[in-house]
């Protein structure tokens, strides 16, 4: 972690604004954990080693998860470096990692790459689902903004159809004092799933303008935002403090602005909603190493997906859940079927 996103992170630590649950600040109803997700059961203590490397946005959610699996298993030591999405895949690669934390999907070529250097494909294992939310300054007025118009403030290419360049405020509707109030532009570097996700969703495989402000983490880019009333800026949702505001999208002009809540990310109605990932340099249909099983074991049980909703992300669905379990069956091993747990 760079010495700037190190005091990022305290400083909002601080603050006591990283990773506010999501009913702190939109006024959403907290969603609940479905309770017929299977728990976590110890079956025997494990010991080993391994690391997982990617992705920043992923970062409280994988240490949540280690602390939690040390805790059962004290003979485990898993070294976490979240560089991003880009740099975790590339450490797998170069057999410095095991796990691959990624905040997207691998792409074709990245299979390919990994294909060539390993003979098979990796696992691929959804574990969270997080909406990537846009970003202002809590006093900003914006009621929502189109797809489009995120298109033609962040991106080179504007591939979305407007034909103008939107670089002031006035241009989606802001009135009086916003009117002429330049728009100040804070995104995430080249490495990081949430920039790749952006250009891909967004900008239509576009790039960035050279003005954004790339930020060393999903923090550092809430903390710009923060301090500047003018700017707009990209980061997971669960980073949201009460200093700033996520800002409704429509996916076309002139159509329905959509908050991104649990609701609304789970039924679709969201656009920018994105599945988190695992990814092992392992074999689908064989088994992969204790330790690392059962970290994946924990991160689908309810436990692990009960941290995923505290720290600001949304859960699997039971359906996904069963899937998974169909799909690859060592996570069976430490999932036990379960009636609804009764309430605390």
């Amino acid at each position: 972690m760079s010495m700037r996103c190190l005091r990022v992170w305290i400083h909002l630590t601080c603050l006591g604004l990283v990773m506010l649950a999501p009913s702190g600040t939109s006024g959403q109803v907290r969603p609940e954990l479905d309770p017929l997700i299977p728990p976590y059961q110890f079956s025997e203590a494990v010991t080993g080693k391994f690391s997982v490397a990617g992705s920043d946005s992923m970062k409280p959610l994988i240490q949540a998860w280690v602390e939690e699996l040390r805790r059962r298993h004290p003979g485990v030591h898993i070294a976490i470096d979240s560089a991003g999405s880009q740099t975790g895949l590339q450490a797998v690669l170069e057999h410095r990692a095991e796990v691959a934390a990624m905040s997207r999907r691998m792409t074709a070529k990245e299979i390919g790459e990994f294909v060539r250097e390993y003979g098979y494909e990796p696992t691929e294992i959804p574990v969270a689902v997080d909406a990537m939310a846009i970003f202002v300054h809590r006093d900003n007025p914006v009621a929502g903004l189109s797809l489009e118009e995120l298109d033609s403030i962040f991106c080179v290419q504007r591939r979305r159809g407007l034909s103008y360049v939107v670089d002031s405020w006035g241009l989606v509707g802001l009135m009086d004092e916003w009117f002429d109030a330049p728009i100040h532009l804070y995104g995430r570097n080249g490495n990081s799933g949430t920039s790749y996700f952006f250009r891909e969703e967004v900008c239509k495989g576009g790039s960035f303008r050279p003005q954004m402000v790339n930020g060393d983490g999903s923090a550092s880019v809430v903390l710009d935002v923060m301090n500047d009333r003018q700017g707009i800026g990209f980061s997971a949702v669960g980073y949201r403090t009460s200093m700033v505001r996520p800002v409704p999208i429509a996916a076309v002009k002139g159509g329905r602005y959509v908050k991104p809540t649990f609701e609304n990310a789970m039924n679709g109605t969201y656009p920018l909603r994105r599945h988190l990932y695992l990814y092992l340099a392992q074999q689908t249909n064989q088994a992969p190493s204790p330790p690392i099983a059962r970290l994946v074991q924990f991160a689908l049980s309810a436990q692990g997906q009960q941290l995923a909703l505290d720290h600001g992300y949304f859960p699997l669905t039971l359906q996904e859940i069963t899937r998974l379990q169909a799909k690859w069956s060592a996570v069976k091993a430490a999932l036990v079927p379960t009636t609804p747990r009764p309430a605390n």
